[in-house]
């Protein structure tokens, strides 16, 4: 029988041997097909080396494999089914022939001839049982236009390391179209509401439909074909294909086409109209799903798993109760698909606790992204009877930052496993884009394949030495200084190291180029730039591989990436300082960093635009994504460079020309004693998203010789010394006073700050005196510390909340830097109680009152926020009034306003609400939807900014958050309803939303007014 027909007929056979509830171990037959397995070593190795190879198919017990040797000397694995054998196949390269295989580059040319065997035989388990990969994003983010090549060694690699369950929205598109032309709708109406293959990902996830163009019919068709030999492919591997499952969403009109539909508008969506939803409740609901179902099978196959998010990031129920909904989508996927498993993305409050409340939890896979985020995580009580899989998104839109917290990973990881009946079983590889950050990828899909904890500092070390295929001390050293460095970051609030800021709109006063993403460093820069002089001293035979070429390229460009959070507060201070010549020197060094960053990224395919946009064919979809994103809407929304990366072409065609303009402005102003011009930022990305001018598809340049080059650059150019102030305490009143702590550090890595001087200024009128204004200190090695200390005193009355005080540094090689501290000077609240779960500081002067604090963010379970607040005053009838008159922007959601609970007091509070203004993201309304104490739902009116006026309005159970401009014409942002009766404390209040960065900053307001 030819070999294509044995894989269809035992396809079928593996398929059916998948329908298992979660968490069981399968038990292959015996002599299942090894052919697609060996066809992957084929395609990997040479074939004199692919000879060498033996497989050999085990059956029954635990999913495991054995590495030895056969007695005609050839290297023998053995496994209970493809994906535990091609685990064992990566294991053998990685622990016997000591060389790496990942999605960035790999080793095999340093493989000897004659392959070496294991000196002793290896046995393996699968500690996990689910080990799932691709986030919903992953199709857009890394490439919605990739040909089957690419999805091929896409599927090798994952397969090679042990995934056993993948996500597969390619193809969907057919599947809708199908299903809805058999209600009445036209080929032409679902190709106008289908989006372009970059955007489809949000499309299947109910956020948004119809942009940025239609879709033709030959894209859905093509997208079809590939979707199918993609599951065709993985079933021979032995990895089920996970598809898009039907929970609701229909094309607009649907009501009016078939008799007894309900249709719940779902509202916006990050500046888009999401679809409408079907009340899975309703009669029709059934029969949509069936023929959804259906087609699902023709055109791709069927499956046993099927992923779906209800409701996902802020959809709405309306009056549908979300239980029976559940219910009822459950039930329409086992008419289909009995006993299958419904998958669900562990995200922001999904799944929703009604939801799983109300289905049978045994057959519910959650693949958790959010696993090594926050600090107070614990699945195991989040879900204790529902299997999940422990997960990271160490990206988001395709950022290309190194990093991770594999630590987290680490220890998590084990220590919830451990527990006594714990539901974790299974890894979740969930990167908003893939193809990056192999030690990530490696390490996480690493611990479903080993039995227990490791030292990070000896995996890092491990992975130096066979990453290169060799043993290296400099590429060891190298490889320690990344793992305690990028990847050591904590469980913070972030998953997920900076992104840089040579990608983001230009700005002096933004600290991150996508919306939500860390403002700061996650870990020490100076430290990690020492890992590139190491790297360029790895043994010139190991520098061939192309995991070598990637790795170099992929440091050098974090080395300059990290350069930006350092260099743009100095151009910041010299435009502040009207220092014109000092503001033209940096920005040539900004452009020169820009210049390099794009000539070091020409060096790699994976880093380049150019490939990119060429199987995007006309690529404006592509751009867009890349750039805008979205409509102007969304773009002002917050969704504007979120798929930023650094890539050649997009840092040369668009994030230069835009700092170019933006700087030569700025000069131009200071020349002119005028403000600067502001830019259309959103039109030139727009502009440039329908530009079609082609670019480079293959790598220019030496990386190795690039990278020197970039090494001298820095090396020529010290970093300064920088300094942080800091005062205590916080508030100094008339009479009181205070100790000013400078905490210098010489942020270069490669040489010494000799002569450092230090002084501290207090402003004429402030009230304030410096006692003895200047400190001098010794010389400062690369990374070194010091800290001076001032006295000051407050002699005189406050008018005014704050008094900013200046410290200055000098020092040798690098010149000046200043660093201002402010000192407040309120007195305390009178008439007013107060809370803080952010460390605030409280002051009023007359009718105005201040907050200054910090917090990560006040929204699910994280509830970092200070208030001034009085008890019950929130009744029915009553308005509570206040005017933002200034807010810091120590975040893009940084939030000041009127916030109102049950009980501010504590964390249990319910009826939680808040109407707030943000530095970005406008006037916004957040509230509790299912009254359990979080925030989870927000509404939003977008371009405002403080100073605003904004209000909490209670009609019986039903509050209002608006927002004016003038205090007199109101806008409503959003209403929500509050448990009946209930009393509410109300007041002002302010968090930092600085994301896990440690950033404080102030809301300063007018009145605190009840009427």
């Amino acid at each position: 029988m030819p070999r294509s027909r044995i894989r269809q007929c035992l396809a079928v056979g593996i398929a059916l041997s998948l329908l298992l509830p979660v968490g069981a171990e399968a038990a292959p037959t015996s002599g299942w097909d090894v052919e697609p397995v060996r066809d992957v070593v084929e395609r990997l190795l040479p074939a004199k080396q692919a000879r060498q190879i033996s497989l050999h198919p085990l059956s029954g017990g635990r999913e495991s494999f054995t590495i030895g040797a056969t007695d005609g000397g050839q290297v023998r694995i053995s496994a209970t089914g493809p994906s535990a054998m091609l685990a064992g196949f990566n294991a053998y390269l990685d622990r016997v022939a000591r060389v790496d295989v990942s999605w960035n580059g790999d080793s095999l040319n340093r493989l000897p001839d004659k392959l070496p065997l294991p000196r002793r035989e290896i046995r393996q388990d699968a500690s996990v049982a689910n080990r799932f990969a691709l986030n919903d994003t992953d199709d857009g983010y890394t490439g919605a236009y990739r040909t089957w090549a690419d999805w091929e060694r896409e599927i090798d690699v994952l397969a090679l390391h042990g995934i056993n369950q993948m996500f597969v929205p390619v193809g969907t598109e057919a599947v809708y179209l199908d299903t809805f032309r058999q209600f009445g709708y036209s080929e032409a109406e679902l190709l106008q509401w289908i989006p372009q293959p970059s955007h489809q990902p949000w499309w299947l996830l109910q956020n948004m439909s119809s942009f940025p163009s239609a879709v033709t019919a030959d894209q859905v068709r093509e997208r079809a074909e590939l979707g199918a030999k993609i599951v065709r492919r993985l079933r021979e591997l032995g990895i089920t294909p996970v598809l898009p499952g039907y929970f609701g969403t229909v094309p607009p009109g649907f009501a009016a086409k078939v008799p007894g539909a309900r249709i719940v508008p779902q509202g916006g969506w990050v500046g888009f109209t999401r679809p409408d939803w079907l009340d899975p409740t309703s009669a029709p609901f059934a029969d949509v799903a069936a023929a959804f179902y259906a087609s699902s099978t023709r055109l791709l196959g069927s499956s046993t798993h099927y992923k779906m998010d209800l409701l996902h990031e802020g959809g709405s129920p309306g009056p549908v109760p979300v239980g029976a909904a559940s219910v009822a989508v459950r039930d329409a996927l086992d008419a289909a698909r009995p006993g299958a498993i419904w998958v669900f993305l562990g995200w922001q409050n999904n799944p929703r606790p009604d939801t799983l409340a109300a289905i049978d939890r045994r057959r519910v896979l959650i693949v958790d992204g959010l696993s090594d985020r926050y600090a107070d995580t614990d699945r195991n009580a989040t879900w204790p009877d529902t299997t999940y899989a422990f997960g990271s998104i160490w990206n988001f839109g395709g950022h290309t930052t190194m990093g991770a917290n594999t630590g987290v990973w680490e220890d998590r990881f084990w220590r919830w496993r451990a527990k006594a009946g714990s539901p974790l079983d299974g890894i979740a590889v969930m990167p908003e884009a893939s193809d990056n950050n192999p030690a990530a990828f490696d390490y996480l899909t690493g611990l479903a394949w080993r039995s227990g904890p490791v030292d990070p500092k000896a995996w890092f070390a491990d992975w130096a030495a066979r990453r290169y295929g060799g043993t290296d001390a400099f590429a060891a050293s190298a490889w320690q200084t990344i793992g305690r460095t990028a990847y050591a970051m904590p469980a913070d609030g972030w998953s997920e190291a900076q992104d840089g800021l040579f990608a983001m709109v230009p700005s002096l006063t933004r600290r991150t180029a996508a919306s939500w993403s860390p403002e700061s460093m996650r870990y020490d820069a100076t430290a990690f730039a020492l890992a590139l002089p190491a790297l360029l001293r790895v043994d010139p035979k190991l520098r061939a591989t192309s995991s070598y070429r990637y790795d170099l390229m992929d440091v050098t460009r974090q080395v300059l990436s990290n350069r930006s959070r350092t260099l743009l507060p100095r151009i910041k201070a010299a435009y502040d300082g009207k220092d014109r010549a000092e503001l033209d020197r940096l920005a040539g060094i900004w452009m020169r960093y820009l210049g390099l960053l794009d000539e070091v990224t020409a060096t790699n395919r994976q880093t380049m635009l150019g490939p990119w946009l060429a199987d995007a064919g006309s690529g404006h979809s592509a751009r867009t994504l890349l750039t805008v994103w979205g409509h102007r809407a969304g773009y002002d929304a917050g969704l504007g460079d979120y798929a930023n990366r650094e890539w050649s072409g997009l840092i040369s065609g668009y994030y230069a020309p835009r700092w170019k303009a933006y700087l030569d402005e700025l000069s131009a102003a200071l020349r002119d004693n005028r403000a600067p011009t502001s830019f259309d930022w959103y039109q030139r990305g727009a502009d440039w998203a329908a530009s079609s001018e082609s670019l480079p598809t293959a790598p220019i340049g030496d990386i190795h010789a690039v990278a020197g080059r970039v090494l001298d650059v820095l090396r020529s150019e010290p970093e300064p010394v920088t300094a942080t102030a800091t005062v205590d305490p916080a508030n100094v009143p008339d009479g009181a006073s205070a100790t000013v702590s400078v905490r210098l550090r010489n942020t270069d890595p490669f040489s010494v700050a000799k002569q450092v001087r230090v002084a501290l200024e207090a402003p004429n009128g402030s009230g304030l005196t410096v006692r003895e204004p200047v400190v001098e200190l010794a010389d400062l090695a690369p990374n070194g510390e010091a800290t001076a200390t001032f006295s000051v005193q407050a002699s005189g009355t406050a008018t005014e909340f704050f008094a900013t005080l200046t410290a200055s540094v000098t020092s040798t090689p690098a010149g000046r830097q200043t660093s201002a501290v402010r000192v407040m000077r309120a007195g305390p609240v009178a008439g007013a109680l107060t809370r803080s779960t952010n460390a605030a500081v409280f002051g009023q002067l007359g009718d105005r009152y201040l907050i200054e604090g910090g917090g990560n963010d006040l929204w699910g379970s994280t509830k970092h926020f200070g208030s001034i607040y009085r008890r019950g005053v929130l009744a029915p009838g009553a308005t509570v009034t206040t005017r933002v008159d200034r807010q810091d922007p120590s975040g893009p959601w940084a939030r000041a306003g009127v916030i109102a609970s049950t009980d501010l007091a504590g964390n249990d509070g319910r009826g939680f609400l808040n109407i707030a203004v943000t530095p970005q993201n406008g006037c916004v309304f957040s509230y509790d939807s299912n009254n359990d104490g979080t925030l989870d739902r927000f509404a939003q009116l977008t371009g405002l900014t403080a100073p605003l006026w904004v209000r909490l309005t209670r009609v019986g159970d039903t509050v209002t958050g608006s927002c004016s401009t003038d205090g007199t014409t109101w806008r409503a942002a959003g209403t929500t309803t509050v448990p009946p009766g209930a009393t509410l404390d109300a007041g002002l209040f302010m968090t930092a939303a600085n994301g896990g960065s440690g950033t404080r900053g102030a809301a300063e307001f007018t009145t605190f007014h009840i009427s």
